[in-house]
This record gives C-alpha cells, sequence and structure tokens, in this order.
C-alpha cells in the first residue's frame, strides 16, 4: 500500500519521463535520417571555389592553357580534391590529383558541365572528387544529444516539483477528510469546512458534511428516545413496585379497582413495546404491503364512529365531508393506523370542546384524506420534525396520554409504502391539517 501523494508523484513523473523519451527518440531519427542526408547533399564550397576558378581563367584570354592548368593543379593540391576535364566525347583530357590517398573519410564526385561562350554547345565536364568529413555532423548529433539528455533531465526535475505540489494540493484535502472521518468514527460530529477548487473533493466534504451533521441529529434523537422511553418504562413499572410491595405488606387491598390500575400500566408497558417493535421493524414484515381494492368512503366511517364515544366524553365534534363510494387499492390494515393516528392525535391536540373535519375527495388523479382540527396547533419551527422517531412537541399536550412521538413516523412511513405523500399545515394556537394525497 502506498500514499495518495506518493502515487501521483510517481504517475505524473513516470508519464512525463515516457513523453520525453518518446520525445527524444522521435526527433532523434528524425535528425538521423533526414537532416544527416541533406547535409551530406549539401554543396561542398571546394567544389564552389574550383569551379569559380575554372570559368575565371577560362574567360581570360591572357592565359593559356598550360598556365590555366597549372594553376588548377595547384588549387587541386591546396583544396585536397582530383579533378579531371571530360570532353564531350567522354575522354579525359586532363587530370590533376591534390587528394590525400590516406584520408578515410567518405568520397563524394560533383560534375560540372562546362559551356561555350554562347552556351550553344557543351565544351565538356569538369570532374571533382573529394573526401566529405562527417565531423560537423557528428558534432551537430553530439549536441543535439545533449540537449536531449539536458532537456530530459530538466524535464523531470520540473516534473518532480510539479508533481509535489499537484500531490500536495489533492492530498491534502483528502487526508484532512480522512482525519475528520476518524473523528467521526471517534463520535466527534465537528466537521471543518475547507475551501477547495476542486469539484470532486468539494463533492466528498459536502457528503461528509452531511453524514457528520446527519450523525449527530441521530445521535441527539438517540439521546432523546433513551430519555423519553426511560422515562415512559419507569412510571408504569414504578406504579406496578408500589401497588405490589402494598399488596405484599397488607396495606392495599387486591381488590377489582386495585386489578384495573395495575392492569391498565401493564397495558401501557405493552403498548409501549409494541409500538417500539413496530418502529424498529418497519422496514421488515412490518412494512410490507397487502394492497386490495378498498371502498375507503365506507372504511372512513368506521374509523371515525370508533372514536365517536372518546369524542362525545370531551365533546369533541367528528364531522365527515367524504365522497362516496371512492375505490382505492391499498393495505386496509395500515390505511386503517394511519387514520386512528391522525384522528388520535386531533383529539390530544384539542383536549376538550373542539371540531375535527375529515374530507375525502376524488379526481382524475388522484385522491386526498384530509383531517382538520381545532386544537392548539404546531409551532413552525417545529413542523418539520414532527415525522421523526421519538419526537414529541414539547407542549402542553406532553401528558401520559400522548404517546411516544411513534404514531406519526409510522404514519408517515405507511403512506409513502402505500405510493403516497403526507403534508401539514398547522398555525399555532389556532389548529392543524394533515393532508394525503395518494395517485391513482
Amino acid at each position: 500500500m502506498i500514499t495518495l501523494k506518493s502515487k501521483i508523484i510517481r504517475n505524473f513523473v513516470a508519464g512525463i519521463l515516457a513523453c520525453v523519451l518518446v520525445f527524444s527518440i522521435l526527433v532523434t531519427i528524425f535528425v538521423t535520417f533526414n537532416y544527416r542526408q541533406m547535409l551530406m547533399e549539401m554543396k561542398d564550397v571546394r567544389v564552389t571555389e574550383v569551379s569559380t576558378w575554372f570559368i575565371k581563367y577560362q574567360k581570360d584570354p591572357n592565359t593559356s592553357i598550360e598556365e590555366m592548368w597549372q594553376g588548377l593543379d595547384n588549387l587541386a593540391k591546396d583544396l585536397e580534391v582530383d579533378i579531371n576535364f571530360e570532353e564531350p566525347d567522354g575522354t579525359i583530357s586532363y587530370e590533376v590529383f591534390g587528394r590525400n590517398p590516406s584520408n578515410t573519410y567518405p568520397i563524394k564526385r560533383e560534375h560540372l558541365k562546362l559551356f561555350n561562350a554562347d552556351k550553344a554547345k557543351r565544351s565538356g565536364t569538369l570532374n571533382i572528387t573529394y573526401n566529405v568529413n562527417p565531423e560537423p555532423i557528428e558534432d551537430l548529433q553530439r549536441n543535439f544529444t545533449s540537449a536531449i539528455i539536458y532537456g530530459l533531465v530538466i524535464s523531470l526535475i520540473i516534473g518532480f516539483v510539479i508533481s509535489l505540489i499537484l500531490s500536495e494540493n489533492i492530498s491534502e484535502p483528502i487526508m484532512l477528510i480522512s482525519d475528520d472521518t476518524l473523528k467521526i468514527k471517534d463520535g466527534k460530529y465537528e466537521v471543518t469546512d475547507r475551501n477547495t477548487d476542486i469539484i470532486e473533493i468539494e463533492n466528498l466534504q459536502d457528503n461528509i458534511t452531511y453524514l457528520s451533521n446527519n450523525l449527530k441529529n441521530q445521535e441527539n434523537i438517540r439521546k432523546q428516545y433513551a430519555q423519553d422511553i426511560s422515562h415512559e418504562l419507569r412510571t408504569p413499572l414504578t406504579n406496578l413496585q408500589l401497588y405490589i410491595e402494598a399488596i405484599k405488606d397488607g396495606i392495599v387491598e387486591a381488590d377489582s379497582q386495585t386489578m384495573d390500575i395495575l392492569l391498565e400500566d401493564v397495558i401501557r408497558l405493552q403498548d409501549l413495546i409494541v409500538g417500539l417493535k413496530k418502529t424498529f421493524d418497519e422496514n421488515v414484515e412490518f412494512i410490507q404491503v397487502r394492497n386490495e381494492d378498498t371502498n375507503i368512503t365506507n372504511l372512513i366511517k368506521r374509523i371515525a364512529y370508533a372514536f365517536l364515544p372518546k369524542a362525545e366524553q370531551n365533546n369533541i365534534k367528528i364531522s365527515e365531508n367524504l365522497a362516496e363510494n371512492v375505490i382505492m387499492y391499498t393495505d386496509k390494515n395500515k390505511f386503517t393506523q394511519i387514520l386512528n393516528n391522525l384522528i388520535s392525535n386531533a383529539m390530544k391536540a384539542i383536549g376538550e370542546n373542539g371540531n375535527i373535519e375529515i374530507y375525502l375527495t376524488e379526481d382524475n388523479k388522484k385522491i386526498e384524506i384530509k383531517v382538520i382540527d381545532d386544537g392548539i396547533g404546531i409551532a413552525e419551527d417545529q413542523i418539520d420534525r414532527i415525522f421523526d422517531r421519538f419526537y414529541r412537541i414539547e407542549d402542553s399536550r406532553n401528558t401520559s396520554d400522548n404517546g411516544h412521538g411513534l404514531g406519526l413516523a409510522i404514519s408517515k412511513n405507511f403512506v409513502e409504502a402505500l405510493g403516497g405523500k403526507i403534508k401539514v399545515d398547522s398555525v399555532l394556537n389556532h389548529g392543524t391539517c394533515f393532508t394525503l394525497s395518494f395517485t391513482k
């Protein structure tokens, strides 16, 4: 295993090295097979000197043939070239030798065609033979190779420095984010927000921040849950303990009234445990949907009727405004629990002397149910959290009858499992409206 910084440096330097090597090889091949031949084919300055000298003396009427050939012989020795004159019929009329026989340089021959004064007829061909010195070309190649090597070394140094800077810019924020994840692992959810110009790293940082905030919220919920559930369990258990001890000591008689009180506490404990189990199992068997065609108009009527005795006891009026014979493909049991929770919450929000209205409407696209109460309402800053597990609104409704903060969480999960949406609108001290929408 290697660090991200080391991997970036290795890959970057390897990429530069590969590019420079390929470039160097291609350029070297190009120079070797093209420029070498071009330099070899360039006309040597000695050929130009011989041609110029020969033409000059040829045109000088005061120079005899013997003087001209003698001068050409001296010139051949000075320039170390062999010269011969070829007649138009191919015969060699004159030849001088100035080239060093021990010279091992490559031999090259040049042919200069000579014409008469009016250039109408070729007077002969001047053949020049000389040794080509390849050292300038070899020097050029050596210098070029040295330049490539220097360029390669400098490129590697520059590439290494750039890779260090680049790897530092990339790896540093990732390492810092990695440190943040270790803090989260240890239960420290404070993540530092750092600026970066890399989109992927910024997205990673945003995700880590979101995860940290979410875990922090879940931690707070768990702490709140532990406090709430310990209180809910402690009260009935304490009552049971006190009653049993009193019965045992003969202070209280085990009559029907006492048994009813004990039974109420046992039922309360049972309801709490069942509610908790359903919440933790909501994504397993408890959330499985068994849909069937259901007349929800009649179902809502039966659910509302079940609440009438308690509503009359608290002087609460339940009004029904239902479209007739609305058929919906749904899970009847889960739909029933949703309505039970909403109506029960509405009655708790009212307490005494109030109104609950239930609406059922239908059109070509959706079915909508509303449960409206004129109870105490919900503060605006608490609306977003009422569907959280174990969340209970901190107001005057937090009595022993107000449950454990599970009803709305379960209801929301059931509504979504049935393919619907749940929305709440509320004004503090004026009332609340829960809206269920199901697409056909």
